[in-house]
């Protein structure tokens, strides 16, 4: 299950920026060594706390608006996917607010993670994973009810450590 969510959330991050149709501009997609002024996050990290959740994140701004998908998924078949509705950078932290398309498992009822509903997923950057540098950061929302926006959230603030993985956060700034 958890890798037919896995492949899905990639799936979704990677048709969703896609480069444009011929209706709009060509390069629209930051990668992590495109020169574009657009904000972006990717990537995968797992807390070793709260149940060891793992956050897939394919997220990026363009002109036409911010596009990328994400899951988060627990080991007991916990799991909410999603489309982007927004990304905000500042620096080496993003906030990427979602709406669930997806959802189910033991714990959907207590995270509020009902379709429709929105997450707030805070990730900070903190290198490359490598043994001098401290470890990337994550936190995530219980579901809400109304888009909360686009900026900074309280709710979501990456608080906690990640124990595996790596997240590349471009501030187009």
């Amino acid at each position: 299950m958890r890798k037919a969510l896995t492949v899905a959330a990639c799936a979704a991050a990677f048709l969703m920026a896609a480069p444009a149709t011929a209706g709009h501009a060509a390069d629209t997609t930051p990668s992590p060594s495109s020169a574009s002024p657009y904000d972006a996050v990717i990537g995968t990290g797992t807390l070793g706390q709260f149940g060891t959740p793992t956050a897939y994140l394919g997220a990026t701004g363009t002109r036409i608006g911010d596009l990328g998908a994400y899951t988060i998924t627990y080991p007991d078949g916990t799991y909410a996917i999603g489309s982007i509705t927004c990304v905000a950078v500042e620096s080496n932290v993003a906030y990427v607010t979602g709406r669930v398309a997806l959802s189910g498992g033991p714990r959907k009822t207590t995270n509020n993670w009902n379709k429709g509903t929105f997450i707030v997923i805070g990730v900070e950057d903190n290198g490359n994973g490598g043994a001098t540098e401290a470890p990337d950061r994550l936190n995530f929302s219980k579901g809400l009810a109304t888009d909360p926006g686009c900026a900074p959230n309280l709710l979501a603030r990456p608080d906690f450590q990640i124990v595996k993985g790596n997240y590349w956060v471009r501030d187009g700034g």
